[in-house]
């Protein structure tokens, strides 16, 4: 058989091709890497009231949500109305109730329950008005399983509705995780 030359030509069109392929095996495997790295949604949940109800007075109760605003990683169970804690950490909580028929010295509370503890809440008195907001915001440690509660109070003589909207701006709960001091 006879010789065959071999190209300056076809020398550079082989180390090009093996660079790269190299270079594509290179990258694939760097992408693999980011995909590895990317963490899963931290917690984030809203809560809130579409449908004012009458309320009783007399002791905290349990604010029953009807809407689920955003539930980034499924922890929030409109059927307890209750936020379960899926990792330990801080959590920034805040929470808001609006009442109706509320008369002069009568007070509405706002409060966070965790585990049935109250934890953080908020007064409220009326003076010369029958619409009645009171809001709270604070940082909490929640342990993994730990469930959060809106709980409101009024010292009114009777049942007084508590507002619900279409937007939930009236009476909501709000809790996301933070990477704060964890």
């Amino acid at each position: 058989m006879g010789k065959r030359k071999v190209s300056i030509f076809s020398i550079l069109a082989l180390i090009v091709g093996l660079s790269g392929l190299g270079l594509g095996v290179y990258s694939l495997y760097n992408y693999q890497q980011l995909v590895n790295q990317v963490e899963p949604p931290r917690p984030l949940a809203r809560a809130y009231l579409n449908f004012g109800y009458m309320f009783s007075s007399g002791s905290y109760n349990l604010v029953n949500f009807d809407v689920l605003d955003y539930d980034e990683t499924g922890d929030f169970n409109l059927m307890t109305d209750r936020f379960i804690c899926p990792i330990s950490g801080y959590y920034l909580i805040s929470g808001m109730v609006t009442f109706g028929g509320m008369q002069d010295g009568e007070a509405i509370f706002a409060a966070a329950f965790i585990e049935g503890v109250l934890k953080a809440w908020i007064i409220a008195r009326a003076a010369h008005s029958t619409i009645l907001s009171t809001s709270f915001t604070d940082i909490v440690y929640l342990n993994e399983g730990d469930y959060v509660e809106l709980r409101a109070y009024h010292t009114g003589s009777g049942p007084r509705e508590i507002f619900g909207d279409s937007q939930g701006i009236y009476t909501y709960l709000t809790i996301a995780a933070t990477d704060i001091l964890n």
